[in-house]
């Protein structure tokens, strides 16, 4: 027969874990640990959204002199790039925009203002809403046992989806138009950085280019 255990040993259980946060009551902070990870993701998409590009030197014949690089922007603070919209490429280019516009007025060749900035957001709308029309999305989970069916459950054959429908794809057609007639480089310009978030700072000019017409196009129509 084992020996009964005293009332200090029966509480005593496992022992003790050294080195790990605690709350206020003494019992190991499990937030602390599954925070970890968040933790370290918000470091390095902080420390992602602090860098740019530096572009690369060219000498008179378009050859290579000096390699781009990356580098930690100076002007962009840990607050700043926790920002969500930071995490934007077209939102960050207005914000350097201002910045490079009050330290030096002259340097309008790098402007992308709050017109550009809207102007694509809105572009970005329309093609969204033409992808939903034309049901340009990812199924639904095999997983979902929900009664609806098809990919959102609405009824194809409604006539006010119908006419949603039509009116999305003859938006999206027109303002398409529009971005073509920009120059040669508009449309991948704007699926590259608008679309697809990414920081193509040699497609900076097309893309303004592309905004531009856009916001003519529409200009005309809102006098019209």
């Amino acid at each position: 027969m084992t020996k009964a255990r005293t009332k200090s040993q029966r509480r005593r259980g496992r022992p003790r874990k050294e080195g790990v946060a605690r709350t206020p009551s003494g019992q190991p902070s499990r937030a602390e640990e599954h925070n970890m990870e968040y933790k370290l993701m918000m470091e390095a998409a902080t420390w992602k959204r602090r860098q740019k590009w530096i572009e690369p030197v060219k000498d008179e014949h378009g050859n290579i002199e000096e390699p781009g690089y990356w580098m930690t922007d100076p002007d962009v603070s840990i607050d700043d790039a926790r920002r969500p919209e930071h995490g934007s490429v077209i939102h960050a280019w207005k914000e350097a925009s201002d910045r490079a516009r009050k330290k030096a007025p002259e340097s309008a060749s790098q402007v992308f203002t709050s017109l550009h900035l809207e102007t694509a957001r809105r572009v970005h709308e329309v093609f969204d809403a033409y992808c939903a029309a034309i049901a340009l999305r990812t199924p639904r989970s095999a997983s979902d046992y929900s009664s609806s069916g098809g990919f959102d459950g609405t009824d194809p054959f409604d006539d006010d989806r119908s006419r949603r429908d039509v009116n999305a794809i003859a938006r999206w057609m027109e303002c398409r138009r529009a971005i073509l007639e920009s120059g040669p480089m508009g449309m991948m310009a704007v699926e590259a950085i608008v679309f697809e978030n990414k920081p193509v700072h040699s497609l900076m000019g097309d893309l303004r280019l592309a905004l531009n017409e856009v916001d003519r196009v529409w200009r005309r129509q809102r006098a019209a």
